[in-house]
């Protein structure tokens, strides 16, 4: 991500000027004598880059220049460091499909060794598009809103800056809503909104420059990739992103236009739903649906990028019942709660204003319904978000629960985010599921367990989910829940089919790079490349596929079915 000074006078002045270069080898050389700890970095760095040069760079230097389309470019949204050699694996497959890959990043010495050893010419940076922006101009506009539910409706140069920046400033201030009515939440935002209208300009200045045909990102939700991303879909650019998926080595990919920009990555195309709704379900496919959900849980690796089920263990239905202490005269709902911070305004539409306010009011018509069992399921990548982040605040979900006042009544429970038990744990013993649009209505959906949900955009509307159309709606389905019946075989049999798609289907193999993430308090992802020596990379198997796919023009990438 573009850091808050890339547009400092003097970075734009050098950027003008073309002494740009030259000033990051100055401050590059006055670091490395200054600070010891660099130095000794840098020599890690080199090494490990070294190994790749001699071992893997020659087999990733193809396809050759020559087969490059000159006239096809694809612009390659880097996500940093991190994922470097998941990207290059990504690049060479588009360079298969005859693209010529233009590389934009925020500058970085050793992801520009990288991408040059492996035969990448254009490599590009963010701050070579800066536009001035004055402060006053964002001042002015952010005067003319009076509500928070105005401001994350605010475009800007075919950019939804407000949602941008309202995203970026609640990851940064670690809260679920802003109330405009502070003026000191006001000065908070202006600096957010303004990075958002700075990065809009910068967006349409690298297009019209650089005029891509096609554009990879990673998860465009946040600055600068959410604005560059709008203003591609607004010129007619589309757009593929890619996604950690449910496992280690797989990715979501996704295509995006105008029509689609809404939808999850990890949904369904209309055109691939309706193609599994109408077509065969057997049993084997039943089997390996439950096989590759079941597994996935036992290993520890279900969305492993966030740390879910790292030291979990599944309990037998009884246990799980003694450790929540529910009473077996009643039914059991699960509220699963959404991170308020994280990723609030992404996908689809909601029918509250915020994942707080939905948390909060769920959380009444919880206490106020008796005639259930009510367990609330705090998510559990608050613990690495916050260890990522180098935070110990408490999950916003627990602040939230003490703002209601006094104690819980005995029938709801609190399952908490560092919790032993599986999540496939309950399961077992859930009869209904609540949640806003999370992957975990796709899995109970597809055991058969009804699943109320408080937003659009995903999976909702395909007939095996309780969808609300209101508030009033949706808080008095909760009140009287109990007298919801389980799903039809019918509604169980989409569910599946549905899940068969997003968890089986859906995600992208790699096998020409891994990428595991660490069971460590960070859940550090591991990359490495796996690309025998001397192998050419066109006979690649999954770069091969994914080629296939880029030329298809379709959606949704689509595992082979065998």
């Amino acid at each position: 991500m573009m850091h808050g000074n890339w547009k400092t006078p003097l970075k734009l002045l050098l950027s003008r000027s073309r002494l740009l270069p030259a000033a990051r080898t100055i401050r590059y050389r006055l670091r490395w004598l200054a600070d010891r700890k660099f130095r000794q970095q840098e020599f890690l760095l080199d090494q490990e880059f070294r190994r790749f040069a001699r071992e893997h760079a020659a087999a990733f230097r193809h396809p050759p220049s020559a087969e490059l389309g000159e006239g096809k470019r694809v612009l390659i949204v880097s996500s940093g460091s991190l994922g470097l050699l998941v990207e290059i694996a990504l690049v060479k497959a588009f360079q298969l499909a005859g693209y010529r890959p233009l590389v934009l990043t925020d500058y970085d010495r050793w992801m520009e060794n990288y991408y040059r050893e492996v035969g990448v010419r254009d490599i590009l940076h963010w701050d070579e598009y800066a536009c001035p922006l004055s402060h006053q101009e964002t001042a002015r506009i952010l005067a003319d809103v009076s509500s928070f539910e105005d401001f994350i409706n605010l475009h800007y140069g075919s950019a939804r800056v407000g949602k941008y920046a309202a995203s970026t400033a609640l990851r940064h201030l670690r809260v679920g809503r802003l109330n405009l009515a502070d003026p000191a939440i006001r000065d908070a935002l202006l600096p957010f909104l303004h990075r958002a209208m700075t990065y809009t300009q910068a967006a349409h200045e690298i297009v019209k420059t650089l005029r891509p045909q096609l554009v990879l990102s990673v998860d465009p939700g946040y600055s600068p990739r959410g604005e560059l991303f709008d203003v591609c879909l607004a010129a007619g650019i589309d757009t593929i992103t890619w996604n950690a998926a449910h496992k280690n080595n797989q990715l979501m990919l996704k295509r995006y236009s105008q029509a689609n920009r809404d939808v999850h990555p990890a949904s369904l195309s209309s055109k691939t739903w309706n193609a599994l709704a109408a077509g065969s379900w057997t049993e084997p496919d039943r089997k390996r649906l439950r096989s590759e959900v079941v597994g996935s849980y036992l290993s520890g690796e279900w969305y492993s990028e966030v740390g879910t089920q790292f030291h979990t263990t599944l309990q037998e239905a009884e246990e799980t019942r003694r450790t929540l202490n529910l009473d077996d005269r009643k039914k059991t709902a699960v509220i699963f709660s959404h991170i308020f911070w994280d990723g609030t305004f992404f996908y689809g539409t909601d029918l509250f204003g915020s994942y707080e306010e939905w948390f909060i009011e769920t959380m009444k018509a919880a206490c106020a319904n008796p005639h259930v069992n009510w367990v609330v399921k705090v998510h559990p990548a608050n613990i690495v978000k916050n260890v990522r982040d180098g935070v110990e605040s408490e999950p916003s979900e627990l602040t939230a629960i003490r703002s209601l006042g006094g104690d819980l009544p005995p029938h709801v429970r609190i399952i908490q985010p560092d919790s032993r038990m599986s999540t496939l744990s309950l399961y077992a013993v859930m009869d209904y599921c609540v949640t806003v649009r999370g992957t975990v209505g796709i899995e109970a959906a597809s055991f058969g367990i009804p699943v109320l949900t408080a937003g659009t955009g995903r999976y909702d509307r395909l007939g095996f989910t309780i969808d609300s159309d209101s508030k009033a709606q949706y808080l008095d389905r909760l009140t009287r829940i109990q007298e919801v019946p389980p799903l039809s075989a019918e509604q169980r049999d989409l569910a599946e089919r549905f899940a068969h798609g997003v968890f089986v289907l859906r995600p992208f193999s790699l096998r020409t790079v891994t990428l595991e993430y660490q069971r460590d308090a960070k859940a550090s992802l591991h990359t490495r490349v796996c690309l025998p020596q001397g192998q050419d990379l066109r006979s690649a198997m999954d770069l091969r596929s994914l080629a296939d796919w880029i030329h298809s023009g379709t959606e949704d990438f689509l595992a082979p079915r065998t």
